[in-house]
């Protein structure tokens, strides 16, 4: 018959052998926690630039309303606004 240990270690082996079965296939496999961690990295990425971006334009805007001269000057050079009167001449590159 066989002994308390040789139980446990079968046991014990058979759970190991289910583990690493799991590990290598399935839902909670190492591949698939790889790829959790490249699109986690990626998503990290994103979000410092995004929020680098989020932080220009608020700092942008901030200067918008704190300075019609610049304002103007955005309207100018984004947005091609001219003022009343004024004429836009379009040269041809050669």
């Amino acid at each position: 018959m066989f002994t308390s240990k040789v139980l446990l270690s079968s046991i014990l082996g058979f759970g190991v052998l289910v583990l690493a079965v799991g590990m290598v296939r399935g839902e909670s496999s190492i591949s698939s926690y790889i790829e959790l961690r490249q699109s986690h990295a990626v998503m990290v990425e994103t979000v410092k630039g995004l929020s680098n971006k989020n932080i220009k334009l608020i700092n942008e805007i901030s200067k918008i309303r704190k300075s019609p001269k610049y304002a103007r000057k955005v309207l100018r050079d984004k947005y091609h606004i001219t003022e009343e009167g004024e004429r836009i001449v379009f040269f041809a590159d050669m």
